[in-house]
């Protein structure tokens, strides 16, 4: 039969079509829940068809069996990836975050956490290959068709594809999904990526505002946000860190739960426990990070701006001319340096960091390799090495902003035995929430030391100290049922989005018995406008898109990388959209309780898309250095 129908000469052709079909109905049963074949080969099919029918016009049949399994592999590599990344993240991710593929050897310890023996499924078609390569070349069963029937068969077959893909984007191309998880279940994997692909190349082509725009845009913010400005005699706690040094800790992966945490009467964190009392904290406050993860926080830390949407901002933005906090502070005789133990090349920091204005950096040169905990120096290295580089400007009387990105706590959360002090109860071990709090732990206790050396130097009265955390630590995706039971134990109700992206933030100013706990709803981009208040530093004219969370507390911000482009918090709900507004879903702030009923916040949801835009206007705007 198939000798009759000459299907024998095209074998590679209907095993391949076949093989990566079936990798992409894993994929999306995986991730999607779905078990439907046909929607399966009717999204993804007009891919396949057009690449290996193009194939099958190579005439040299060794290069063409070549070209199949390297394009299998590729396939296999990309689907690969965007498992362990929705593994982690809970976003489809796109080919745009493959620009950072060499960063992959940095994290391995991560990425090796997260690989599940089913995706091996992926690649146990390549055992078969080698086997049925070697059978056939025994026998000769697999032969070389004429080139100019291969021609007349695969040219229609490749105009079907062709035909297909055109169809399925032309049908998507004005459909925005906010939901990528729902926008690549909705257009087939393939069809999002080149999706992502036009967006992005849509929004980085728009025109650059002009210098009028610019010079509107802080007014034009407040007006969007609808934040009267209050008078500066009425600010609260305006100016009490004036002229004091600044240190910044950045604390990898560190979640709000584990402040105040007893594990069987243990304290997680019986250092920040104490320093909250004589602090700020701000129990309220949520990430806004992008692709670029721990690099993003950075940044929307030190701009009061939006991150990229695509890529890492550092990638995108790092050749450009940056407002900032260090610019600011320059204007104030600061001098700004900032310090992080890994290679400074890791996010493209090496560009971020002249593009924010740091006067100095340290990286993974100045830290060595001694005392490795996961992918760099131990956060006891971090503080003990860089302390005499603050004491050298404390001696000189120079003033200095000093940022702190710690590692330690990176996930997958090991800490060596050796540093792990705190003994929590056997149901605890094996498990990653248990891993969590010990690395937790350990950045409390060398942040205790490192402020106790501030102490001892002399340098802490004079030092307004702040602590945030850059990230999530334990992504819901990434968690077994025992790790679901134990946060449930210690939060006292399921583990939400909202615990997830729920970060701390403690601004502490000693001498100045500033102790509050402050309830207002927050983010990353608040931060900046907040510390600007507490130590009397302006921002007329600057564009920032935060706000005082100590004196404003209506607000409105918005997350569009690990939620639904257009989610946003205000004082009373948290809300996600799915395709859009109407067919979202809404929480509220205090429980965590869906909402069946949420049109109000249509204004708000409106606003949020406005802001994003700006945000993106602006740096798309901004010159190049």
């Amino acid at each position: 039969m198939f000798a009759k129908l000459k299907l024998n000469h095209y074998l590679l052709f209907i095993f391949f079509a076949m093989v990566l079909l079936l990798k992409f109905f894993l994929v999306r049963e995986i991730m999607f829940d779905e078990n439907n074949l046909p929607k399966t080969i009717f999204l993804e099919i007009g891919y396949l068809l057009f690449i290996l029918g193009l194939i099958e016009l190579i005439p040299f049949q060794t290069l063409k069996k070549s070209v199949y399994i390297l394009v299998n592999f590729i396939f296999s590599l990309l689907l690969l990836a965007i498992l362990i990344y929705f593994d982690y993240f809970g976003y489809i991710v796109t080919i745009h975050a493959f620009s950072q593929i060499d960063q992959v050897g940095t994290i391995k310890d991560s990425v090796m956490q997260l690989l599940s023996p089913v995706y091996l499924a992926l690649f146990a078609d390549f055992i078969i290959i080698i086997i049925l390569f070697i059978l056939f070349q025994k026998k000769g069963t697999l032969e070389i068709s004429a080139f100019h029937q291969r021609f007349k068969l695969f040219i229609p077959i490749i105009l079907l594809g062709f035909i297909l893909i055109s169809i399925n984007i032309f049908s998507q191309k004005d459909t925005n999904i906010a939901n990528t998880v729902l926008a690549a279940e909705k257009q087939g994997i393939l069809n999002y990526e080149i999706l992502a692909v036009k967006e992005k190349v849509t929004a980085e082509n728009v025109p650059a505002l002009t210098a009028t725009q610019q010079k509107e845009l802080p007014n034009q913010i407040k007006e969007i946000k609808q934040i009267s400005t209050l008078p500066e005699d009425e600010l609260k706690y305006s100016g009490i860190a004036k002229d004091k040094n600044i240190i910044v800790i950045q604390a990898e992966a560190f979640q709000v739960f584990p402040l105040n945490l007893k594990v069987d009467g243990v304290e997680i964190t019986p250092f920040l426990n104490e320093l909250i009392k004589d602090s700020l904290y701000f129990p309220n406050v949520y990430q806004q990070i992008g692709p670029g993860n721990t690099s993003d926080a950075e940044f929307i830390f030190n701009t009061s701006l939006y991150s990229a949407p695509w890529t890492a901002t550092s990638e995108t933005f790092g050749d450009r001319v940056i407002p900032s906090f260090a610019k600011l502070l320059k204007g104030e005789e600061y001098k700004s340096l900032t310090f992080h133990a890994n290679d400074v090349s890791f996010w493209s920091r090496n560009n971020l960091y002249p593009a924010l204005g740091f006067d100095q950096y340290y990286d993974i040169r100045f830290f060595g390799n001694k005392d490795v905990i996961g992918i760099g120096p131990s956060d006891e290295v971090l503080y003990s090495k860089a302390l005499p580089e603050l004491k050298k400007l404390h001696n000189k009387d120079q003033k200095f902003y000093a940022q702190f990105v710690t590692l330690s706590s990176h996930h997958p959360f090991k800490i060596p035995a050796e540093k792990q002090p705190v003994r929590l109860p056997d149901r605890y071990k094996g498990t990653l929430v248990g891993d969590y709090l010990q690395a937790i732990h350990y950045t409390d206790k060398t942040l205790q030391e490192f402020v106790q050396n501030l102490k001892n130097e002399g340098m802490w009265e004079d030092t307004i100290f702040v602590l945030y955390g850059d990230h999530f630590g334990l992504q819901p995706s990434g968690l077994k049922e025992s790790d679901f039971a134990l946060l449930k134990e210690i939060t006292g109700h399921d583990y939400t989005f909202l615990d997830q992206f729920n970060i701390p933030l403690i601004i502490s100013v000693p001498g100045q018995n500033t102790t509050e706990v402050i309830e207002n709803p927050g983010s990353q981009i608040d931060m900046l406008p907040t510390l600007a208040n507490l130590i009397g530093l302006s921002l007329e004219n600057y564009v920032y898109f935060g706000q005082d969370i100590v004196n404003y507390p209506d607000n409105l911000f918005g997350m569009r990388y690990y939620m639904p482009y257009g989610s946003f918090f205000n004082n009373e709900i948290a809300f996600k959209p799915a395709e859009g507004f109407t067919d979202g879903e809404a929480f509220t702030i205090q429980t965590g309780e869906p909402l069946a009923e949420f049109s109000q916040y249509q204004n708000d949801y409106d606003r949020i898309m406005k802001l994003l835009k700006l945000s993106d206007d602006y740096m798309n705007s901004l010159p190049q250095r």
